[in-house]
């Protein structure tokens, strides 16, 4: 080989290039950022629009549907998703993968610009919706001794602008805080007896309390603003403005109010572990890295406390950075403990430190020479990169054995150090190459791989693919420089008694192997029948396997909800939450808990949040998934009426089915029968859908007649409820530097009756008053919610948790129901974790096809013929039995994770059978005949077989038996993985010989007389 031989010729060139490989791996290590997934960005958009005080049905006529219809047409849109809820409506947009993210908000913002939307809406808001949607860290903030106004205002001025200014931050939320009103809260009593219209003293008032720039003076000097003032600054200030009403004496606000200095209607509240606090989750940018952001805010928490040491405290509710860190740590114990037991290995085989010590280098050499290529790709240190290079241990010092072992063979022919290297590399280079493009082509498609999933696993690809190349070429370069230099005459030792007792173990094992190849040479047919049924038995096997999107990882923080009666005072609300909450501390395993009334995503006050931080897994005999189902159960007790549900707090189910349908009611009915037969499947748990107990207004229903003939206008009517029951603001009050709003409205009651609202008083256009029940009706009605669409038509959402291995027997079992008994005018569609799993199933199943392919297109390549490269591929299928199986014994499910080891699988189980047969070609061209090469080379090539295998086996080890944070979906992958290795060994040294021999056969003259001159012209080359 022509790397080999310069390597060896120039050793301090070939060492130079492989230290500057380190160095700038080492480099890269040290900036490469700490992240729990890859940076993914998707193109997801979204769109906000508030509307005051609007039902949700108006919402969906007025606002939602013009905005659908609009954006419908969008270029590259995938799924809409449309919500109308009070006091609002919003749009989510997820476009085809290969559309530009910012592009296609741009082009949003540009088609919501030409809407008309009604006046009072507020201006359409138009977001880059982030693929992480979660916090990364949950803040408390509390106060022994600041008032709740005042710890608002810090938090709102002070802490959440800091926290804001930390690069990577992209979202910082604030819930439970209340800011500072001044409240004009009227007397209806003397109004009526003054015969005073509420809404003559909101005209009156706004007009006493303004801040209007009003021109300016312009002098030869200098030009000055010039504004009218007139803010007030005082409570009694306020009290004193005069009301000046036509036909009525001059009166002043404290004749008909009282003014008090108060806070906003609380519309959410926060407590951890009982203790009240105003909550902040702090949510990164797409690109950011945990770790440093994580870093860099608890630096600034740290200044924040010891800034206001008697002022506020906060806490940290929940950090994702500390979970992140330890899977970290763990992985990197999983990499050195891997990499170890590998040199192991290759220690016992070979007994000898020098040949240990060349093969050793290969693994630091290829991992931090991977750091450089990942860091420039900008890859971070990340659960997927993380598991590729911890998978690529048993890998990256195959191809440094396979040469080391050639060379160490041709030593003990009693060659020279430099000519054992330089033969031994030669010989074996074409089977090294061949092994490691194989293992390159497999991650080629897992790289390119479709969908949300190959986006994920794009780096998981890169990153193996890298390690294997770089591992080539150390193999190529610093092993042979290596050996030639340490490998002399002088340092040959004697065999110790260990030494012998392994070679002649070892020994007998091979010449077994040998024996029993030659039986098996003379009934290849029933040989390779017997691999056939052996094949198909795996994939029945498979039936039996338990499959599902991913295993279930243990991160120690559990989502909780509990849903009251639509209309629940917050009250009411928090009085429920503690009871609950108090139950969820006493439960074992529970560190801390986080209470939040009116956050979220619903932002509704009958839906109580909980944030369960529990133990380490270490700590405790038991998973979060039990401990979600125990306590799903156990807090059954507090449900009071059917209108109350419960379930955990993760608003993404592994099973989620949408319903669409233009006819409502078909939805609401076909849910009811889908969420029954839901809940008779084993592990699935808590199945609800979307449809909501309505909700009740009250809707006041003018009489046209009756209020024309009382000369009173219905926006009058509108105008004087609004400002009574709502409040309206009529100003602002100056204090601390800053304005507040001043309010005007009734004062705030608890036992408000329907009296309180017939018996307002309307102005009518003469300058008197009349009842509202004189000229309209009062109506109770129910109303929905939230009406959800998806494209634009009806949606309702099914959806449930599922605790079991087998996601998609549960899938399977739903989608048969429906198709069943899904009535006319309704269709439906997954959503979830279970449309996750069946792309899932198909990109992968199509990157597997690839990647054989891709293995074969390379074999033939190299081998110059079709008929090696079929006989190595029969190895491929017989992995799959040593998989299923594993994972059977082991109770594990077929997941993504194990799906792409299995394609890692088809590079491996090559490396075998291209060992076997490579080296039988080179016997042929030689003169032997077939069987006679395929013996001979079992003999030489089953201890590089054996070494390599047990090497992988051995980095595999750490993955099936860690039990660090995030070990579940390494050991699922790691079991697939050394499963397929064990069985695709044994049987590919038995059943690859005997194809090969069998292909060979129909032409053997031609083919050995084609092997024979390709030697012939590799020697005139040379």
């Amino acid at each position: 080989m022509f790397l080999s031989n310069v390597s060896i010729k120039r050793p301090y060139f070939a060492s130079m290039i492989n230290l500057v490989i380190i160095i700038f791996g080492l480099i890269s290590f040290s900036r490469m950022g700490i992240d729990r997934e890859p940076n993914v960005e998707f193109p997801y958009a979204s769109v906000s629009v508030n509307y005051n005080g609007v039902n949700p049905k108006t919402s969906e006529e007025i606002l939602l549907k013009p905005l659908e219809d609009a954006l419908k047409g969008l270029q590259g849109l995938k799924t809409m998703y449309g919500s109308a809820f009070q006091g609002g409506a919003s749009i989510f947009l997820e476009f085809n993968l290969e559309i530009d993210g910012d592009k296609a908000v741009n082009n949003v913002r540009n088609i919501i610009s030409a809407v008309n939307l009604p006046k009072d809406a507020e201006k359409p808001i138009v977001k880059k919706i982030e693929s992480n949607k979660k916090p990364i860290m949950e803040l408390g903030i509390t106060s022994k001794s600041l008032s709740t106004q005042e710890i608002s205002r810090f938090t709102l001025d002070e802490i959440k602008p800091r926290l804001q200014r930390i690069e990577g931050v992209g979202d910082v939320l604030v819930y439970g805080y209340q800011d500072r009103e001044i409240h004009i809260n009227l007397n209806s009593s003397l109004l009526n007896a003054m015969q005073i219209s509420p809404n003559s003293l909101k005209g009156n008032i706004e007009n006493q309390i303004l801040n209007k720039p009003s021109g300016t003076l312009r002098s030869a000097l200098i030009n000055m603003g010039i504004s009218t003032y007139s803010i007030p600054y005082t409570i009694d200030s306020i009290a004193k403005i005069p009301i000046n009403i036509k036909d009525k004496p001059l009166i002043r606000i404290e004749d008909f109010a009282t003014v008090t200095n108060s806070l906003a209607e609380e519309t959410s509240y926060s407590e951890f572990n009982g203790v009240k606090t105003i909550s902040i989750a702090i949510k990164k940018e797409s690109k950011g890295n945990i770790l440093e952001i994580a870093t860099h805010i608890k630096k600034e928490i740290e200044k924040l406390n010891n800034e206001n040491t008697n002022k506020i405290e906060i806490i940290t509710l929940s950090d994702d950075s500390l979970y992140i860190k330890d899977s970290f740590n763990a992985v990197l114990f999983d990499i050195i403990l891997g990499a170890f037991l590998a040199v192991v290995v290759v220690f016992i085989f070979l007994h000898d430190w020098r040949n240990t010590f060349i093969c050793s280098v290969a693994i630091p050499a290829s991992l931090i020479g991977t750091f450089a290529v990942i860091h420039y790709l900008n890859f971070t240190l990340n659960d997927l990169t993380l598991l590729g290079l911890t998978l690529s241990i048993g890998i990256l010092v195959d191809d440094a054995i396979v040469v080391i072992e050639n060379i160490h063979r041709h030593k003990l022919m009693g060659k020279s150090a430099i000519k054992a290297a330089m033969d031994g590399s030669a010989e074996i280079g074409l089977a090294a190459l061949a092994v490691t493009l194989a293992i390159v082509a497999v991650f080629v498609p897992i790289a390119f791989m479709e969908g949300i999933v190959g986006r994920y696993f794009y780096e998981f690809g890169i990153t193996v693919a890298t390690a294997v190349l770089i591992s080539l070429f150390v193999a190529f370069t610093i092993v042979p420089m290596m050996s030639s230099k340490l490998l002399n005459e002088n340092n040959i030792k004697k065999e110790n008694k260990f030494i012998i007792l392994f070679n002649q173990f070892f020994n007998k094992i091979q010449n077994n192997y040998q024996n029993i190849l030659k039986r098996i040479l003379k009934r290849k047919k029933t040989t390779i029948l017997i691999g056939f049924i052996i094949f198909i038995l795996s994939v029945l096997l498979l039936n039996f396997v338990p499959k599902t999107f991913q295993p279930d990882v243990d991160d120690s923080k559990v989502y909780f909800n509990f849903s009251l009666a639509q209309g629940t005072p917050l009250s009411t609300s928090i009085h429920r939450a503690k009871e609950i909450q108090e139950f969820i501390r006493k439960y074992p395993g529970v560190e801390n808990v986080s209470m939040n009334v009116g956050a979220g995503e619903s932002n509704s006050v009958s839906t109580l949040n909980f944030t369960i931080i529990l133990v380490k897994p270490n700590k405790r005999n038991f998973t979060k998934n039990q401990f979600t189902n125990h306590i799903t159960n156990d807090a059954k007790k507090f449900i009071r009426n059917d209108k109350e549900k419960m379930g955990s707090g993760d608003s993404y189910k592994q099973i989620q089915v949408n319903l669409i349908s233009s006819n409502k009611d078909a939805l609401n009915s076909y849910s009811k029968k889908l969420i029954e037969f839901i809940n008779t499947i084993p592990d699935a748990k808590g199945a609800t859908s979307s449809l909501q107990d309505p909700a009740y207004e009250l809707r006041v229903l003018p009489n046209r007649l009756k209020a024309a003939s009382f000369d009173v206008s219905l926006n009058d009517i509108a105008d004087t409820i609004e400002l009574l029951f709502k409040g309206v603001k009529v100003g602002n009050f100056y204090a601390d530097g800053r304005f507040y709003d001043i309010k005007i409205m009734l004062p705030i009651k608890i036992n408000q009756t329907m009296n309180d609202l017939t018996g307002v008083l309307v102005p009518n256009s003469k300058g008197g008053q009349v009842l509202l029940s004189s000229v309209a009706t009062i109506e109770k009605v129910p109303v929905d919610p939230q009406i959800e669409h998806i494209n634009g038509n009806n949606m309702l959402k099914v959806s449930a948790d599922y605790y079991g291995k087998d996601l998609e027997s549960a899938v399977h079992k739903i989608e048969s129901f429906i198709n069943k008994t899904i009535p006319f005018g309704v269709t439906h569609g997954l959503d979830g974790n279970s449309e996750f799993f069946k792309e899932t199933i198909k990109n992968i199943s199509s990157a597997l096809l690839l990647a054989i392919l891709f293995i074969f297109m390379v074999l033939c390549a190299q081998f110059e013929n079709m008929k090696a490269p079929l006989s190595i591929m029969l190895s491929v299928p017989l992995s799959f039995s040593g998989t299923f199986l594993a994972l059977l014994i082991t109770n594990e499910a077929l997941s993504i994770d194990s799906m792409i080891g299995i394609i890692l699988l088809m590079g491996l189980v090559t490396k075998n059978a291209i060992l076997l047969v490579e080296f039988a070609q080179q016997k042929m061209a030689e003169g032997l005949n077939v069987e006679e090469a395929l013996l001979e080379s079992a003999v030489v090539r089953f201890k590089p077989i054996m070494m390599t295998t047990l090497t992988m086996i051995a980095g595999m080890l750490p993955l099936i038996l860690s039990s660090g944070e995030g070990s579940e979906a390494r050991a699922n992958m790691g079991i697939a993985v050394m499963g397929g290795l064990i069985s695709s060994t044994i049987l590919t040294l038995i059943i690859v010989p005997c194809a090969y021999s069998l292909l060979i056969g129909f032409k053997p003259q031609s083919i050995r007389t084609k092997l024979l001159m390709r030697q012939k012209q590799k020697i005139k080359n040379s």
